[in-house]
């Protein structure tokens, strides 16, 4: 059987044109289009569903927070999250590892410090049998030295 998956952002109005064509994607596409939504979710940001997203965006402020804890929540939190809302995947591992990085501008008199997350996912397609990685890295909290 032939599955059709809709690209993110859906915009409904091309369907409404004559010859409209819906951008499709990928079964993997569609997936990682999904964990990326996951990660990027703070819990209660959905209003149809309060449980859906990261618990991880809890802590985005917090400075006590060593990063060895932040890595555990965001791995412990999207691995919950996959299972309960990703179930064309199975058997996620999760790896998530937070490092500083430090950027200077030649037309700025600071340094910005960000966060940068990698995120990498190993699973299986629910089914298929076949494996699924996903991997990518997100940049949260600037904050700027003098």
């Amino acid at each position: 059987m032939l599955h059709t998956f809709l690209k993110f952002p859906f915009n409904p109005e091309l369907a409404m044109t004559e010859g409209g064509v819906i951008p499709t994607c990928s079964l993997a596409e569609s997936i990682a289009q999904h964990v990326m939504l996951l990660i990027l979710t703070r819990k209660g940001e959905n209003r149809f569903n309060p449980d859906y997203g990261n618990a991880v965006w809890d802590l985005e402020f917090d400075n006590g927070i060593t990063i060895v804890e932040w890595e555990r929540v965001f791995e412990e939190s999207l691995l919950e999250q996959i299972k309960k809302y990703e179930t064309r995947i199975s058997y996620p591992q999760i790896q998530v590892h937070m490092e500083y990085v430090e950027h200077t501008y030649g037309t700025k008199d600071f340094v910005e410090i960000r966060k940068k997350a990698k995120i990498g996912i190993n699973a299986e397609l629910t089914g298929l049998g076949e494996r699924y990685t996903f991997s990518t890295q997100i940049y949260l909290s600037p904050m700027a030295v003098d």
